[in-house]
């Protein structure tokens, strides 16, 4: 799952420096450092949750932490693999966004139906305090070398973190220049799928106030499908590059600029995908489709690497991330500047009826833009009050072209029966069915504040806000629905909203705390282009908002020996941004279109636990263990797969599993001299869950079973190896038992049926 493992070897080696220390065992957790302290427990750890560094003990948050050691010992290289091993936080690879593409939900609060990019993120996404997540980004997933910590904060972050930060954020810190001395390090991989990469690290004094560090990462693999139409792209084969050079310039103590570059290249074939067979409603609904084509290669789960598609596909990325920032320290404040721009661009071409005949394909393809300033004051060093004011201004454009045709052949017709194993009615070859191009813009303005008053030694009360004034612009032009020509057609509409917190935490003692918080959250606003037949026109849609009421405790026992974090809460949501595909006019297929509606309101209910314990210099065992509930509590004309309203009141949400759970134990020791060793053994899980609006209305039909309802898994992956002061070598076993597993579905509209991605057993080496 996380990753295409490989055993792995990483060679590290100081340039005139000293050598770097025997590596100590890391397990994420959420308050403190996951290495081993002086004491002979885990050190604490410092995190940037509330925009300044703070244990985190002290912070009034669930969140889950990862430092360097952790993130380098765990082999952890996208989000996939931190996410797994948080509870109440699930994600999902429906192979449509690439083989690194994830879409994630945070105690339920996601994406709840996937579309177009006309809807906003709910889960923040930070590098370095630049958010790299909005609309015109798409998903962002680099690889995750030379990081110095990862932080998963549940709940809404609104008041640091802004607009569609609504279930939470992830907040990833790199390693930044340092004039301390040279560097460099250097890591190797080959695994599973002839999949081998290339890691490389440089730091670079020049002089006593500045400093440059450089960071590359390539990766090459086979894919784990394969194609067996000679027509088409053989396999899921990839490719992905990734550049990182960071600046600092420090001409004194109270002045620090820093400034970084991060481009990223993948490029990828074969969507990573195997048909189930299973027809999907929309499919049925719009095209008339009812079964497969009678000649296919094996459905999943006893087939998970052969496809047969005749089309050439691709899934091409390309981003390109700018951040500077300025922070100027003053006697007890300080003021930071942080500049970003972000440049992404997506070309995808796919078979979209997933069969041997070259009947449908589609393509997307967007240019997107984000600027973002931002400036912030705080108070610095120890205070009775600890304050921070800040405004930031964004905007975020898309220019995206979206096209569906079918193929040389238009209907499919089996050669030996003559029968229509496909779409209804019959559709000529080369048929323009809908093609679209849409403009965005995105302009936001905020301005923001918190404090926590600390009442007195054990007490401290929090309160903060923010204020968002959004203005969303949409522009629909030359559409094509089934050769004719459909109007243009634009539209803007304005969304304001304030998003409060207010917590209080109480220090029982040195090493035990609790809190209460109640924040709110908000994702803004947007417009939707409806076409019905030869008309066209802008529907807008409401802001998503949310009121997140939580409890919780943090424990450090037995000298840092014993760590246990534990919170509740209960979310209530309100118009729920859900989006489907359907029939504008019921049987009039030209008319398909997508719709973003507003759920009345929602319910999440749920807590989350994790713990670790050293229960011996050397021996650490972790686990943590999440629980959700989650319903509608009031959607009474949910608009599904061919225009049907259905009362979706009191159903589950889809994507939102009650259990998730965590588990590992790692084990280090002296072997002799400075040589080490270890053992990792770790598993992680979930319960089922549906997976998309139909199967939620509709289970007695069949549709709360495979492969509408993703079933429960338990996957285990196990990692050892042997260090010494600056080379290790390590080997990975991941999905150790070959779990049959997937976390999504692919359900774009198709003769194969739905589509799932498989998660083979992976292994190989690292140096």
């Amino acid at each position: 799952m996380i990753r295409n493992l490989s055993l792995s070897l990483t060679r590290q080696a100081l340039l005139g420096a000293a050598s770097v220390g025997a590596l100590v065992f890391a397990t994420p957790q959420s308050a403190l450092a996951q290495d081993e302290g002086a004491s002979g427990g885990f050190d604490e750890i410092v995190v940037s949750a509330q925009r300044r560094e703070q244990s985190a003990q002290d912070v009034p948050i669930s969140l889950q932490s990862f430092n360097g050691d952790a993130i380098d010992r765990q082999a952890i290289s996208e989000a996939a693999d931190y996410l797994a091993l948080t509870p109440n936080v699930s994600f999902t690879q429906d192979g449509e966004t690439g083989s690194r593409g994830v879409n994630i939900s945070i105690r339920g609060v996601g994406d709840v139906d996937l579309g177009e990019v006309t809807v906003a993120n709910s889960i923040g996404y930070y590098i370095d305090e630049l958010s790299v997540g909005s609309v015109a980004n798409g998903v962002i997933n680099p690889q995750l070398q030379d990081m110095e910590r990862i932080e998963v904060l549940r709940g809404p972050q609104g008041t640091y973190f802004g607009r569609n930060s609504s279930g939470g954020a992830l907040n990833l810190t790199t390693r930044k220049p340092s004039t301390d001395g040279y560097y460099a390090s250097l890591e190797g991989t080959y695994g599973s799928f002839d999949t081998w990469g290339l890691n490389g690290v440089v730091n670079v004094p020049l002089g006593e106030t500045f400093a440059a560090r450089f960071v590359a990462s390539y990766e090459e693999s086979d894919g784990i499908i394969k194609n067996a139409n000679p027509n088409g792209t053989p396999s899921s084969d990839s490719e992905f590059l990734n550049l990182r050079g960071a600046l600092r310039f420090t001409p004194s103590d109270t002045v620090t600029v820093d400034f970084s570059a991060n481009y990223t290249d993948e490029d990828e074939g074969l969507d990573p995908t195997v048909a189930t067979g299973v027809i999907d409603l929309d499919t049925q609904s719009i095209f008339g489709s009812t079964f497969i084509p009678i000649d296919t290669v094996g459905l999943y789960p006893a087939n998970q690497r052969w496809t047969d598609k005749d089309a050439q596909e691709q899934n091409l990325k390309e981003f390109l991330i700018l951040n500077g920032r300025v922070q100027f320290d003053f006697d007890g404040f300080m003021i930071r500047s942080i500049t970003g721009y972000v440049d992404s661009s997506s070309d995808r071409f796919a078979d979209l009826d997933g069969t041997f005949a070259d009947t449908l394909v589609r393509e997307n393809r967007y240019d997107g833009e984000s600027f973002s300033q931002e400036i912030r004051i705080q108070s610095t060093g120890e205070r009775k009050l600890d304050w921070t004011l800040g405004a930031i201004y964004a905007n975020d454009q898309i220019d995206q072209f979206n096209s569906v045709r079918s193929g040389a052949v238009g209907t499919i017709v089996h050669p030996n029966t003559g029968l229509v194993t496909g779409l209804l009615p019959p559709i000529p070859a080369g048929f323009r069915i809908n093609e679209n191009n849409r403009a965005f813009e995105t302009k936001s303005f905020a301005l923001f504040f918190d404090g926590t008053y600390h009442l007195n030694d054990r007490a401290d009360l929090t309160a903060g806000g923010r204020y968002t004034h959004d203005k969303v612009t949409n522009d629909f032009f030359d559409t094509v629905a089934f050769e004719g020509a459909v109007p243009d057609a634009s539209g803007s509409g304005t969304f304001n909203d304030f998003s409060p917190r207010v917590a209080f935490t109480y220090h029982w003692a040195d090493d035990f705390s609790t809190y209460a918080s109640v924040s709110k959250g908000y994702k803004s606003g947007g417009l939707d282009f409806i076409q019905t037949g030869a008309t066209a026109g802008v529907q807008p849609f409401e802001p998503e908002k949310l009121w997140n009421y939580e409890i919780g405790m943090k424990l450090a026992a037995y000298d840092n020996r014993l760590l246990i974090n534990a919170a509740a809460f209960y979310i209530d949501w309100k118009d729920l941004q859900i989006q489907s595909n359907f029939l504008a006019i019921p049987g009039d297929i030209s008319s398909a279109t997508e719709l973003t509606q507003n759920a009345e309101g929602a319910r999440n209910i749920g807590f989350e636990v994790d713990a670790q314990a050293m229960i011996a210099d050397g021996f650490v065992i972790s686990g943590g263990y999440g629980y959700l509930d989650s319903e509608f509590d009031s959607f009474p004309a949910a608009i599904l797969a061919g225009g049907t309203a259905v009362d979706l009141t009191g159903r589950t949400l889809p994507r939102t599993p009650k259990v998730t759970w965590n588990a590992a134990a790692q084990y280090d020791t002296a072997i002799s001299g400075n040589l080490n060793g270890f053992f990792r053994a770790e598993a992680f899980g979930r319960s089922s869950s549906q997976s998309d609006l139909e199967a939620v209305a509709q289970p007695l039909l069949g549709l709360a079973q495979f492969p509408y309802r993703a079933p429960s898994f338990g996957v285990v992956n196990i990692r050892m190896g042997v260090s010494t002061d600056n080379i290790s070598l390590s080997g990975f076993i991941e999905n150790l038992f070959e779990e049959d597993y997937y976390t999504s579905t692919s359900e774009n509209f198709g003769l194969a049926g739905i589509r799932v991605r498989p998660n083979p057993r992976r292994f190989g080496i690292r140096l």
